[in-house]
């Protein structure tokens, strides 16, 4: 034990508390220290530019959120193709009887009903302020969960009606998702 106690309080000497110069000119223990200093400085200029990468992807992200927004929001609100007998041009768009009987014919007001909250969560996420934003995120809401295991059945519905697609059965659907909204979330007023 005391041969232990002796290596130690030897090793701690030479490493720690010996300033004696060696045949380099240099302690073991200013070696250890400027590495030490020069890696950690090394590190923070390192971790500074991954930083620094990180702010520049995070304020192109936030551009192209806003691009991809605009570009969405003119798609859906100019393109033409909603089907005139399940939806009525006025301003705003109203579902027809047909368009009624549509939603219940393909199923869509039972899916809707088991998946209100990610349909709401979407709209929501869309930062919906009028009525026109609930409107146009209700329809984006339908493209950008199409592809969700609950919008199977759209998909085989439009494979079974080739004079049907997504262009132009979105907005009815969309429209539908829009009332039920809007029913949930009265303070939004125009």
């Amino acid at each position: 034990m005391a041969l232990e106690t002796l290596s130690i309080a030897q090793v701690q000497r030479e490493l720690f508390i010996s300033n004696e110069v060696k045949d380099n000119g240099f302690s073991v223990w200013e070696i250890i220290s400027t590495i030490g200093i020069v890696s950690i400085v090394i590190a923070f200029i390192y971790i500074g530019k991954k930083l620094q990468i990180l702010e520049d992807v995070k304020t192109c992200m936030y551009r192209m959120k806003i691009n991809l927004n605009v570009i969405s929001n003119y798609l859906i609100r100019n393109h033409t193709k909603f089907n005139p007998t399940e939806l009525q041009t006025l301003s705003p768009f109203h579902l027809t009887n047909e368009g009624e009987e549509f939603i219940k014919k393909i199923g869509f007001d039972r899916v809707f009903e088991n998946n209100k909250n990610t349909f709401f969560d979407f709209i929501t996420a869309e930062n919906v302020k009028l009525k026109y934003d609930v409107e146009n995120a209700s329809i984006k809401s339908i493209f950008a969960l199409y592809d969700m295991p609950c919008m199977e059945f759209l998909k085989v519905f439009l494979y079974n009606n080739p004079n049907r697609n997504l262009e132009n059965t979105a907005p009815t659907l969309g429209v539908y998702v829009r009332d039920r909204y809007l029913e949930s979330h009265p303070e939004i007023k125009e």
